[in-house]
């Protein structure tokens, strides 16, 4: 069968025609031997160049250990906050590895809302007092009350994250607590 399916008529000449009243070739063998090395080859090239782009683009920190700085200073400089928005008001709890159980205790906060709003400022007030205390705390963990809109949720992040400062007539923003993780109530 030759050309889609139809038997090939033959010719007078002793030679096979097609559909369409072509002949048909007879056998062809193609030696691919060389082709297949080519592109084996080039396959091989093109896959190691690949791979040394990829392993160019990798950033890799190194940790280095040196006498001189250690990790536990920092732990006395950092806590976590978390922070429950409740339908009517912010609780604030300390956690940290470093802090004595008084230490975490005395910085435990309750901010009442005013005209059933968070006051947003006095949360504020209260964190950048936390970060003079713990320069170092940049983790807030937020667990709203069932109810609570997100127009609510969104400014306490937005309070929790940083706060417009004025001194000497000069205004800047100071970084509180940058992370904010949201989290659920576990039931």
């Amino acid at each position: 069968m030759a050309g889609g399916g139809a038997p090939a008529a033959e010719a007078p000449s002793g030679k096979k025609k097609n559909v369409f009243g072509e002949e048909v070739p007879g056998n062809v063998t193609l030696n691919l031997t060389a082709l297949m090395d080519i592109l084996s080859n080039l396959l091989f090239f093109l896959l190691a160049s690949f791979g040394a782009t990829i392993v160019m683009a990798i950033n890799v920190n190194v940790p280095v250990q040196s006498a001189d700085k250690s990790d536990v200073a920092d732990t006395q400089q950092t806590v976590t906050l978390n922070l429950q928005v409740k339908k009517a008001s912010l609780e604030i709890a300390a956690s940290g590895a470093a802090q004595t159980n008084d230490e975490l205790m005395a910085l435990n906060k309750s901010i009442p809302y005013d005209a059933a709003k968070p006051s947003f400022d006095a949360l504020s007030d209260y964190l950048v007092g936390v970060k003079e205390k713990y320069p170092k705390s940049d983790t807030i963990i937020m667990t709203p009350e069932a109810g609570v809109s997100y127009e609510i949720m969104v400014r306490v992040m937005d309070a929790a994250r940083e706060k417009e400062l004025k001194s000497l007539g000069l205004r800047r923003n100071v970084k509180l607590f940058p992370t904010v993780v949201v989290s659920t109530v576990v039931k």
